[in-house]
């Protein structure tokens, strides 16, 4: 097979699109916004609809369920329609989704909106990243799959001391409300990017979808969506659990938790940038990208169990600071491992093949929201459920070592110019 130096001098040097990324990453932050106005909003509605836990992890697995299943749907969507035309579709649809949760009378009908707004998130990802993988060359790929991927952690930063005030002075539906009309700023640039551009190659537009089989009968592919499927509990903690814990745990109302619950988030966003801005670091110094990412992910795997620090933590800033570094750890892991599509597969392949990946994330959100709303529930403590999720992050890491083995381009399906690599471990 061609070494990736080979395969880049096959094709023409262009600078890269980084107003496209930069595009794609406000529309991933937009995305979480809209997502995480529930986690921010879920000490007001627990109390407002005199929710359980339990009845609040139905809420959030409503949409986390569905969600699962338009990942896939919107991987595929995204190679079928090209990902100019999917993306704008994803928006308008979460946009109006979000808004609705202004009608809300109850868990029920809460749970409801929720599902429509995973019809439209499902594809966000997907279709980023399939853009990501047709517009952005050489070892600079996997930096910028690093800085879209931030919009998780940005967007979670921004929206609970967002929704937090707008609660305090509007009342929470003004804050469903304008979380959910954020998507349409968005789109605009979006499209006029795109289409005077013309950044949507030939190849994405015409090239035809890969089969769905065709993905999943590579042991690489179950290694992504298997060690996604075991990370991801991490993030949904993150996402769904902090504003409760805070409140359940601590004793913090509202607006104590709009001032520190951005934190953890904050630190997470620079997983996503230091985890793939040393990969590729490492790799554009002759690193093989089996070699750069497996340290980088052994590193972070360790790193992410200092959530378990909470777990004992008297002073709710001692609380803070271990939440934060494993979620600076766990992102890491996370971003690495949503790069492992474009390691191992074609663009052509990068749609379907990270859809799959992102239903098993999604499976594994949606366990772990429902163990954690029992354990709750049945013991009224976060100490097991802080232990158990700081262990998840090294055993994805484990899984994935595992069952993917050597991380190096899948043989016998062709290959764009992703990295740039030397021999080696």
């Amino acid at each position: 097979m061609p070494s990736d130096q080979a395969l880049e001098t096959d094709s023409p040097p262009r600078r890269p699109p980084w107003g496209l990324v930069a595009v794609l990453l406000a529309c991933t932050t937009t995305c979480y916004i809209d997502r995480i106005a529930l986690s921010g909003l879920a000490p007001t509605l627990l109390d407002e609809f005199d929710m359980t836990n339990s009845e609040y992890a139905f809420v959030v697995n409503s949409f986390m369920v569905t969600y699962a299943v338009m990942y896939s749907i919107g991987g595929r969507l995204a190679d079928v329609l090209g990902f100019r035309r999917a993306l704008s579709l994803f928006v308008v649809w979460w946009s109006i989704a979000g808004s609705m949760h202004t009608l809300s009378v109850g868990f029920r009908s809460l749970a409801a909106y929720r599902l429509l707004l995973a019809v439209g998130q499902g594809g966000v990802w997907p279709a980023s990243m399939k853009t990501v993988a047709h517009e952005v060359r050489g070892p600079i790929r996997s930096f910028a799959v690093g800085i879209v991927n931030v919009g998780s952690s940005l967007g979670s930063a921004l929206t609970v001391p967002l929704v937090s005030w707008l609660t305090v002075v509007y009342g929470w539906r003004t804050a469903f409300l304008v979380t959910g009309l954020i998507g349409f700023a968005v789109l605009p640039f979006w499209l006029s990017l795109t289409g005077r551009q013309h950044r949507e190659s030939e190849e994405a537009k015409n090239t035809e979808a890969i089969p769905w089989l065709h993905v999943v009968r590579y042991r690489q592919a179950w290694a992504v969506f298997l060690g996604r499927m075991t990370a991801a509990g991490v993030w949904g903690f993150y996402v769904y659990w902090i504003p409760p814990y805070l409140a359940q745990d601590k004793g913090l109302d509202v607006t104590q938790i709009g001032l520190m619950a951005w934190i953890p988030y904050l630190m997470s966003g620079f997983g996503d940038l230091w985890g793939t801005g040393m990969a590729s670091w490492l790799i554009a110094r002759g690193w093989t990208v089996n070699r750069a990412r497996k340290t980088v992910l052994c590193i972070s795997g360790i790193m992410a169990t200092a959530l378990i620090g909470a777990a004992y933590a008297s002073n709710v800033w001692f609380a803070i600071a271990c939440i934060s570094l494993g979620a600076l750890g766990f992102k890491t892991v996370s971003v690495n491992l949503l790069n492992l599509p474009n390691d191992y597969f074609p663009a052509s392949f990068v749609g379907t093949s990270f859809g799959f990946s992102g239903t098993g994330a999604s499976a594994g959100i949606v366990l772990t929201t429902a163990a954690i709303g029992w354990v709750l529930d049945t013991t009224g403590s976060y100490l097991p459920v802080l232990i158990g999720i700081g262990l998840l992050s090294p055993l994805a890491v484990i899984v994935t070592f595992i069952v993917g083995g050597r991380i190096e381009p899948v043989r016998g399906i062709g290959h764009d110019p992703v990295h740039t690599t030397s021999p080696g471990s």
